[in-house]
């Protein structure tokens, strides 16, 4: 039998040279003040706006900011909602610590001490309201009628006008009235693009031409007169179908772009000199008479005493001839 090799040594391994211990290195901290909210907090503040201004509030986490949005569409302004948010929230320290839901961006490394909303999260919290094409277009309605569309700026110079305009109004896309709805929904309708091309919905830039170039008076729904049923002021009244009938020149633009109506007697002449004027003119004529004749028994009593004043100013000797000088007297 062989007899084994003798074991050879294993080479020495030079150990490493010890390193001192240094200072460990600190972690970066992170201000409790400086944290954004968490999600569950930012919801249940969402929740109760929403609640507030009856409009739906969605919070939104921006990961490059590290900062929550809370974002709506039309409803209440930017100041109303940022002021409700340091009013109606504020620090309470007794109530038991948020449980952060698992993967919220915004979950911190340690609990936040409050239960409710804080006062600080409030100011880091970031508002936006958003216009919805619905509330652009029942402002360009209104902007046209008060003259202020002008298609020399395009539809973005149009449509920041419209932006500032809204700024400080609540509920911007509220209708006044069944007609401004009426009005607004065929708008609306006459802006939308051809759904079969894959693009369906209102252009809001053909809107704004629209109603820059022909006006708002195409946008009538009912071009009949009024009659006894007609409740909901859809249809047109009397002096609103003369002047539809009638209008000419300026007075045309006006009723356009405006739905400026003719003045009562221009309105009632026009209808008078009509050879036809129909049953519907005839009776919107008619109807207006009563109050051109009260404007002119105004008027004519207005002249009967001023000249009636005249008159007895000059009986009671308070009116005198004036004394002319001697170079006068010879003319």
């Amino acid at each position: 039998m062989r007899t084994p090799d003798p074991a050879v040594p294993d080479a020495a391994v030079p150990e490493a040279a010890p390193v001192a211990p240094g200072p460990a290195a600190a972690p970066t901290a992170v201000s409790v003040s400086e944290r954004p909210p968490r999600g569950p907090r930012v919801r249940r503040i969402a929740d109760r706006l929403s609640v507030q201004f009856r409009v739906p509030i969605e919070p939104q986490y921006d990961q490059a900011g590290h900062r929550w949005t809370l974002r709506w569409y039309d409803g209440p302004t930017v100041a109303a909602v940022r002021c409700a948010l340091e009013r109606l929230f504020p620090n309470d320290p007794t109530a038991p610590n948020d449980q952060a839901a698992p993967g919220d961006p915004a979950a911190p490394s340690a609990p936040i001490a409050s239960n409710g909303p804080a006062p600080e999260d409030a100011a880091r919290l970031a508002v936006r309201r958003d216009l919805t094409t619905r509330a652009l277009v029942l402002a360009a309605i209104r902007e046209t009628r008060a003259g202020a569309m002008h298609r020399s700026v395009g539809s973005w110079g149009q449509r920041y006008h419209l932006e500032q305009l809204l700024a400080d109004q609540e509920h911007p896309d509220r209708t006044a009235d069944p007609r401004e709805a009426a009005m607004l929904e065929r708008l609306l309708e006459a802006s939308s693009t051809d759904v079969a091309r894959g693009a369906g919905g209102p252009d809001l830039a053909r809107a704004f031409d629209l109603v820059a170039r022909d006006g708002v008076a195409w946008l009538l729904p009912e071009p009949h007169l009024a009659g006894p049923a007609d409740r909901d002021a859809l249809a047109l009244t009397p002096l609103e179908y003369l002047t539809s009938r009638y209008a000419t020149g300026v007075h045309r633009a006006a009723w356009e772009t405006a739905l400026t109506p003719l003045p009562l007697r221009a309105a009632v002449s026009a209808a008078h000199q009509d050879p036809e004027p129909g049953p519907d003119a005839a009776r919107a004529a008619l109807t207006l008479l009563p109050a051109l004749r009260a404007r002119a028994s105004a008027e004519l009593d207005a002249v009967e005493a001023r000249l009636a004043a005249v008159v007895a100013a000059v009986t009671s000797g308070s009116v005198s001839t004036p004394i002319l000088p001697a170079h006068e007297r010879s003319r």
